[in-house]
């Protein structure tokens, strides 16, 4: 953006849910591209050149990263002909061709989807601070504050798990100057066994931007669901998955422990619709595959499910059920486009 000044820039960005920002303006020109530091909630969409091929798709996805992109679009050439890549910054290609008015259709659609999707926020101010993090903070609504003070559980089992899972997650996750969202998130609930507690009322969920290579009974906030509404203990802000998980374990009463990552699990069936994490319409779509799936039994102790587009989530009754799955990393990009066409004929 140029030819305005910043404090002009500034007040009309708050007025308009998307901002392309396609401006052809030489690198040793200022620019004012921090869209989403003026407003978090609008949708940025960018923009990259690379019609000589010099920059692979993770160098793509990392200056996405940079530019707090909601969608990227990449011009390349091939022949003469100009090529569209639209991409999110989870690696999902949305469109991949050469027809300028489909990849605008294909734009607009996926905006509207991200527009649509419900999240609830945490307590505290809303952040930008780690990958994806602007991606997961649109259109929220608020978390409810508690004035409960939980004494969280140690449980060595599952945390030792989570270390363990942490470091196969980013060996097969594609590689970020900074992927600790690529890393996922854990919970449990406790179980009968702690006096301190009611049964079921909490959830404890590890907090965001924690390696979990790391974590430990710190790293994790209490949280419960009371009259369809998240409450959160404490003033960190936990996993942007909480609102998803605190409903499933309600929903699912032999499920104590869950682990989600952004890599697939081999082997596990995949829902049907690509989220960003924080999505609630994330539970729909896992109900939807246990149905299709696991007969509609929502008493089992154990589920694997691969998160399309995204990632994956085990459930567990017990932790030890949760050890030695195999792992897989997503192929990037994951050419959505391609599957809506197939889905088409």
């Amino acid at each position: 953006m140029v030819g305005l000044s910043t404090r002009k820039i500034n007040e009309q960005i708050q007025n308009y849910d998307v901002v392309i920002w396609w401006a052809n303006v030489p690198n040793e020109l200022p620019k004012i591209r921090n869209v989403k530091d003026i407003n978090y909630k609008t949708m940025l969409v960018s923009s990259k050149r690379n019609v000589d091929n010099k920059h692979s798709f993770q160098d793509l996805l990392q200056r996405s990263f940079a530019l707090k992109s909601s969608l990227t679009i990449e011009f390349s050439k091939n022949n003469d002909l100009y090529s569209m890549k639209l991409f999110d910054p989870l690696g999902n290609a949305w469109y991949e061709g050469t027809n300028i008015k489909e990849c605008s259709k294909e734009l607009i659609d996926r905006l509207n989807f991200i527009k649509s999707i419900t999240r609830e926020s945490t307590v505290s101010s809303e952040e930008g601070i780690g990958a994806l993090a602007w991606f997961f903070n649109m259109f929220k609504e608020e978390m409810y504050k508690s004035d409960s003070n939980p004494t969280i559980p140690v449980k060595k089992v599952f945390f030792n798990l989570v270390k363990e899972y942490a470091s196969k997650f980013a060996e097969a996750t594609f590689e970020t100057k900074d992927v600790k969202r690529f890393l996922g998130n854990a919970s449990f609930r406790c179980p009968k066994g702690f006096p301190s507690f009611r049964e079921g009322k909490y959830i404890f969920v590890s907090k965001r931007n924690v390696n979990k290579e790391f974590i430990g009974i710190d790293e994790f906030d209490p949280v419960y669901l009371e009259n369809r509404r998240v409450y959160c203990c404490g003033d960190s802000k936990p996993s942007v998955d909480t609102p998803i998980q605190v409903r499933l374990y309600e929903l699912l009463p032999n499920i104590n422990y869950m682990i989600h990552s952004h890599c697939y699990i081999d082997g596990a069936p995949f829902t049907q619709k690509s989220l960003p994490c924080g999505a609630v319409e994330e539970v729909g779509e896992i109900l939807g595959l246990l149905e299709k799936e696991y007969n509609n039994d929502l008493k089992k102790d154990f589920y694997l499910i691969n998160l399309v587009g995204h990632g994956s989530i085990m459930m567990s009754k017990t932790p030890e059920q949760l050890m030695n799955i195999d792992m897989i990393g997503r192929k990037l990009p994951e050419n959505q486009y391609a599957k809506k066409l197939v889905r088409k004929r």
